[in-house]
């Protein structure tokens, strides 16, 4: 048994109960973790593997969702210590997993579930009836269940006016619905008293719910994060209150939060620029020990802003945290020279402990270094991994999916892999990426991947001119949204890319649009402004198939049949265009949909990438000083990229 995927899940009322999901065999798995024993149990086997578990509250049962190769399933549960398991919730129809809570007690459990384009709610005792509250049209994620059970909390598109979702469960208490208004958020109550509230976003003003206070029983209070101003603010809502902000605890790029130890403590995880940094605060200080702040948005009477204390951290990246009913934090950590492993954190002590683990240093075969590419919008910000000695070298543009997401300080196996074949790897945060603020995320005129594959040409001639890359031999790869980049740069800008290697990609987008999930729906409308119908020229000008009679160099594409996300049609009619152009060419068909839980496929992905690239940069490459050719390690397996 090898790392955990995600940090693990804590029953909060048996502090010495967990659930993982691990690497076993090859797979991803549920594992029950004996905190007093250390102990593990395997509680899954699944062939494809397992990608989601929660435990209850009081520790006694693991739950996990049973999902076949296009993400559609049923959660399941089985107790902590072994025995006969079964379905966690009776009467949940078999869908998409958009999110599972419990109450305070573990007595009630809440699910979401994807179905035929709506997203339904649930709630029920766990291994009992379910009852339906409501169903929306689209996608909503379930936040989290109030700790008294009679609230849902759910987040819908962080601009629209179902942002944020207040969903009763019918409970015998009521919910009070004299929410403030004000002009950036109004609180719509729904047409019957039992009905949802609504908290409205728009385009200046995105919201994303988080958790309720899990202490706050009386009176839920849920924790969101606010971007407006080009800002990202802490807030809580209250029935009696509304809305508030916390400017005190503003950023100038993408923060995630969670509730911390004590009544008002928050967690903050902060990201910028490829780097993870954690901070502690408490929204009631002590008298005196916050400094002058004023109200929400500037208005209000000044108040004690948040005090804030930083807690020290390796470097690098934290992919995911969770806190320990004892304040400790588990985290999985990684930085470019060190895989993703479990590192534990004791606010207040200053310590970090990474079990059975010591930091491993660079192996002295790659040189890595972070590029700024100045542009008149702003900075390119890139990673560069090259073989050791001098350059220029064969060079490969690991392209990042999402595009709501970026590349960071952190281990990519891939990266090493291709250095160790002989080229330099560039990973880039185009705009449209996490990480950078607002206006680096957002604004680029509807000009989806125009604006993006322009970044990546700029950094590429920027490699070209100092002598990193070589011009004839630079390349793109990428997975998911980041193979339908290097598609689009292919027919777009044929004249500076000799090569082109594409898993799971976006091939013909109004088509990938009508056929693909209703999240992914969701943010195409977001991203375009709206639907193929209602801007077509923005579809078009974005489209793969709009270019590939002028593409002119080998393209490798790798699909799967099972792909819900970016549907295997549209691939295949991308194919049948290169063939019918004459363009070389390879359509590699995969298991495991758009993300295979199995470490095994990844690696035959990418070793299929090197052979294909070695094949349309035929000269021979020198291979590394050590005897043995670098292999992909089972550790992680596509650089982060999971869903």
């Amino acid at each position: 048994m090898t790392q955990a995927f995600q940090s693990p899940g804590f029953a909060a009322l048996a502090a010495d109960r967990a659930v993982e999901t691990r690497l076993v065999d090859e797979r991803w798995q549920a594992v029950a973790w004996d905190l007093g024993t250390g102990r593990r149990r395997v509680v899954t086997d699944r062939p494809g593997g397992v990608h989601l578990s929660e435990i209850e509250p009081d520790g006694d049962a693991v739950w996990w969702f049973d999902a076949d190769n296009a993400g559609e399933g049923r959660w399941r549960r089985e107790p902590f210590a072994g025995g006969a398991g079964g379905e966690a919730l009776y009467g949940v129809p078999s869908g998409r997993a958009y999110g599972v809570a419990f109450d305070r007690t573990g007595a009630l459990a809440a699910v979401v579930v994807g179905v035929d384009g709506a997203s339904h709610c649930y709630v029920g005792p766990p291994a009992g009836q379910a009852r339906l509250i409501g169903s929306a049209p689209g996608y909503l994620s379930l936040a989290d269940l109030s700790p008294d059970g009679r609230l849902l909390a759910l987040g819908g598109r962080p601009d629209g006016d179902d942002s944020v979702v207040l969903w009763p469960t019918g409970a015998q208490a009521t919910v009070q619905t004299g929410a403030q208004a004000d002009v950036q958020a109004t609180v719509q109550a729904g047409a019957q008293a039992d009905g949802p509230l609504r908290i409205a976003g728009h385009r200046r003003l995105r919201l994303w719910p988080i958790e309720f206070n899990p202490l706050a029983v009386l009176e839920p209070e849920l924790l969101l994060v606010v971007e407006e101003d080009e800002r990202y603010t802490v807030a809580t809502w209250q029935a009696g209150t509304g809305l508030r902000r916390y400017p005190g605890l503003s950023f100038d790029s993408q923060i995630s939060a969670g509730w911390y130890q004590g009544p008002r403590e928050v967690l903050i995880q902060h990201e910028r620029a490829g780097r993870s940094r954690l901070l502690l605060a408490d929204l009631d200080p002590p008298e005196g020990q916050g400094a002058p702040q004023q109200g929400a948005a500037g208005r209000g009477p000044a108040e004690q802003a948040p005090p804030v204390r930083e807690i020290s951290t390796p470097g690098g990246t934290i992919h995911d945290l969770s806190c320990a009913p004892d304040g400790t934090l588990h985290c999985v950590w990684s930085r470019e020279s060190t895989p993703p492993r479990p590192l534990v954190l004791r606010p207040g002590t200053e310590t970090a402990h990474h079990p059975g683990q010591g930091l491993d240093p660079d192996q002295g075969d790659t040189s890595r270094s972070r590029r700024w590419t100045p542009r008149p919008y702003g900075r390119i910000h890139s990673f560069v991994s090259t073989p050791a000695g001098q350059g220029p070298w064969p060079t490969l543009f690991l392209v990042h999916g999402g595009p709501a997401t970026h590349d960071r300080d952190s281990y990519d196996p891939r990266v090493n892999a291709l250095v160790g074949r002989g080229y330099a790897v560039v990973r880039t945060n185009y705009r449209g990426s996490t990480g950078y603020g607002a206006r680096w995320q957002h604004e680029y005129g509807h000009r989806v991947g125009l604006a993006q594959i322009e970044d990546l040409a700029a950094v590429r001639a920027e490699l070209v001119a100092d002598g990193t890359a070589l011009a004839e031999r630079t390349g793109l790869c990428g997975f998911s949204w980041g193979g339908y980049l290097a598609l689009l740069a292919m027919g777009a800008q044929p004249e500076l890319w000799s090569l082109g290697m594409a898993a799971q990609p976006i091939a013909d987008y109004p088509a990938a649009y009508r056929t693909t999930t209703p999240a992914l729906r969701e943010l195409d409308r977001q991203l375009f402004g709206g639907t193929p119908d209602e801007v077509p020229e923005r579809y078009r000008a974005a489209d793969p198939r709009s270019y590939v009679h002028q593409v002119r160099s080998p393209v490798l594409l790798v699909a799967s049949r099972t792909d819900e996300r970016c549907p295997p049609d549209q691939v295949a009619r991308y194919a049948a265009d290169l063939r019918r152009l004459a363009v070389p060419h390879e359509l590699l068909w995969v298991d495991g949909g758009h993300y295979s839980r199995r470490t095994a496929d990844h690696r035959s992905v990418l070793a299929t990438m090197v052979r294909f690239a070695e094949h349309a940069w035929p000269a021979p490459l020198p291979l590394p000083p050590r005897g043995d050719r670098p292999e992909v390690p089972a550790e992680l397996v596509e650089g982060g990229e999971q869903p």
